[in-house]
């Protein structure tokens, strides 16, 4: 679905078109900028929309063990490695037993020296676990749920491991744990089951899915906690702008460009008798996958309800994903992944003519680029799409010599740009407080970066 952000019905509060006004953000903020969500921009005119790219199937990786991806963890210069779990001998339960894996990557392709690092046997084991790595000593967690009782396991090296507990909490077996850079501890995003009276009881009868957050400063000792967002609610619940019937399945979190993105495993439970899973379980089928986004991991926007980011691939990560050589990735456990390139999830858009203003920032001693996709749709020849760019000072008044005619992008897709107003780079105006205004019609822009020495992109 598009976010949508368009004219103002109050006019006269409104910019004229053409006529951006100073833009509200006078700090200057650093680069790179980023285009996810409409505080992104100033002054917009036109039907400024924001979207977000669907996963990429990608051909089957080699080495990859057969295992569910978890964490990496540092090992030379060149490579890491990737910790992942599985559960084995589910069928037989007295050997029942969760084991978690290693392996090295350079690339994110191709794996090796693989190694199983730890087996534990437990009758009870559920088909959930997590892998965290905690980056202040470099010690490895795993937190594995067996019925109502979360085990966590500590590895100082990630070879040997030590039983912290054999009883956290007790919740769900859904999760989703990463390490919170901001407060120096352990955030779980955690499925919890509500009482609910359910058009269409499944599987789990009269409950529903939905989220709850907890902390914990050394992942053993946990509290369940409000975020700012849901003004002192426990639980994040779906709301009136959801599809009836939708539940929470899981989610996966990841620090993305300074923000936070989410994966949201949303479903939606069928009828009975028109369940087409009905002749082995009272489990719907997959409903969609969409992007959840956040300035701190804590308070959190769902811009893309109806954009499923798993409708190339059809299944659904875990944790991850893992950046290698500026590609994003996810795995399941047959050697499949998908994703996209790092620095492409969400971008801007305008389908007619719109504009809009970034916010003000320091200008860089060696220009900037534009992360953008201004290609004509296959068949126009010529085509429609066009991305201008126009040098303003921090008032709202455009510069001298940058103005959009200058700087002009036609049948182009770059993830480095750069800004050239005919002779002129902007960096005649290095340590100076500007701001950008784009033009731009059937054109996807995604970030504004910082050029290096020579053209090479710094941010």
């Amino acid at each position: 679905m598009l976010l949508t952000f368009g004219l103002c019905l109050a006019v006269l509060s409104a910019p004229a078109l053409g006529q951006a006004s100073a833009p509200s953000q006078v700090t200057p903020q650093p680069l790179p900028l980023v285009f996810w969500e409409p505080a992104d921009m100033a002054d917009p005119v036109g039907r400024i929309e924001f979207d977000a790219h669907a996963l990429e199937p990608e051909p089957p990786t080699t080495g990859y063990p057969n295992m569910l991806y978890g964490c990496e963890a540092p090992r030379d210069a060149a490579s890491v490695w990737v910790y992942g779990w599985e559960l084995r001998n589910w069928s037989d339960r007295p050997n029942r037993a969760m084991a978690i894996t290693r392996c090295a990557t350079a690339d994110g392709r191709a794996f090796v020296d693989v190694e199983t690092v730890l087996v534990h046997t437990n009758k009870d084991w559920q088909g959930f676990v997590n892998l965290v790595r905690r980056p202040t000593d470099g010690a490895l967690f795993c937190f594995s749920w067996a019925p109502g009782a979360l085990h966590v396991f500590r590895s100082a090296e990630g070879t040997s491991w030590q039983l912290l507990t054999s009883k956290a909490y007790s919740d769900h077996d859904a999760m989703c744990i990463r390490w919170d850079f901001a407060s120096g501890q352990f955030l779980n995003y955690q499925t919890t089951l509500e009482r609910f009276n359910k058009r269409y009881p499944d599987n789990i009868g009269n409950f529903r899915r939905v989220l709850s957050f907890r902390r914990s400063p050394d992942g053993v000792n946990w509290e369940s906690f409000s975020p700012p967002f849901l003004q002192g609610a426990l639980l994040w619940r779906p709301d009136a702008e959801d599809p009836v019937d939708l539940e929470f399945y899981r989610v996966v979190v990841f620090p993305h460009h300074s923000r936070w993105a989410m994966l949201v495993v949303d479903y939606v439970p069928p009828p009975p008798e028109a369940n087409s899973r009905r002749a082995t379980t009272k489990h719907g089928p997959r409903y969609l996958t969409e992007w959840a986004v956040s300035r701190d991991g804590l308070n959190w926007q769902r811009p893309f309800r109806h954009r499923d980011a798993l409708e190339k691939v059809i299944w659904a990560p875990v944790q991850g994903p893992l950046v290698r050589h500026g590609v994003l990735r996810f795995y399941e456990r047959d050697g499949k992944c998908a994703g996209l390139p790092a620095d492409r999830l969400f971008y801007a858009t305008c389908r007619a003519n719109g504009e809009f203003s970034t916010p003000v920032f320091t200008m860089p001693a060696n220009g900037l680029a534009l992360n953008a996709d201004a290609r004509w749709r296959p068949g126009e020849n010529p085509g429609q799409a066009y991305l201008m760019a126009e040098l303003r000072d921090k008032s709202g008044a455009v510069l001298p010599g940058y103005e959009r005619a200058r700087c002009l992008f036609e049948n182009t897709d770059g993830h480095a740009l750069p800004l050239r107003w005919e002779q002129k780079t902007g960096a005649e105006l290095a340590g100076r407080p500007v701001s950008l205004r784009l033009y731009l019609r059937d054109a996807r822009v995604y970030g504004l970066l910082a050029l290096g020495p020579a053209g090479s992109s710094i941010s």
